[in-house]
């Protein structure tokens, strides 16, 4: 099972921070990286929501104490490493009759809703949300994934790819109840709901 490590922070200055992120990415495939995908919010143009994919499930610690993790956030000033979530993808839909890449990075024209919370339970969220499956749809949600954190099995990081940016505006304030989760990402470590649009999804070049 590949590994997913994602990162929830702000960057004092997005250009410099872009182009430090493009020139670093050959450091990348020595960690086993495959992937970054990044988005931008949509009501703070400094926040940003990295997803990086690897290989394999390498110890996570190594990962963060690397000196390649360490310098990306550096050279693009970054004042303080931001909390990492690590997790392994458990579910990846796509919801009602929309077809095509199974990828958060499917549409650039959709938002994406991130949310780190602690669900208890995992399989009843997952069959919460199959069930509401329908009504999801119905609100403009397009797929869904859940990761699950390695760590602590009642932890998840949810990813819903909605059609516009109305809809989104809709749904994060009156979500359904199979989405109640939603209302746990903001208390204690966790962060706020994240809310915002593809920038790139970057193929990570193999040495």
């Amino acid at each position: 099972m590949s590994l997913v490590l994602a990162a929830d922070y702000r960057v004092p200055d997005f250009d410099r921070w872009w182009a430090v992120l493009s020139r670093d990415l050959p450091r990348l495939p020595s960690l086993g990286a495959h992937h970054v995908v990044v988005y931008r919010a949509l009501d703070d143009a400094s926040r940003i929501f990295v997803t990086i994919g690897f290989r394999d499930r390498r110890p996570v610690d190594v990962l963060l104490r690397s000196p390649g993790m360490f310098s990306w956030f550096d050279a693009a000033g970054v004042e303080e490493i931001p909390p990492m979530f690590a997790g392994e993808v458990v579910e990846k839909f796509n919801i009602g009759s929309q077809s095509g890449s199974a990828g958060p990075a499917a549409a650039a024209e959709t938002v994406i809703v991130a949310a780190i919370a602690p669900v208890g339970q995992l399989d009843r969220l997952r069959d919460r949300v199959h069930t509401a499956a329908d009504r999801f749809a119905a609100s403009g949600v397009r797929r869904f994934w859940i990761y699950r954190a390695l760590d602590d099995q009642g932890e998840v990081m949810v990813l819903q790819e909605v059609a516009t940016e109305r809809q989104a505006e809709e749904w994060i304030h009156h979500p359904d109840d199979a989405a109640a989760f939603m209302s746990e990402a903001g208390e204690g470590p966790y962060p706020p709901l994240f809310v915002g649009r593809l920038v790139q999804a970057i193929e990570v070049p193999q040495s």
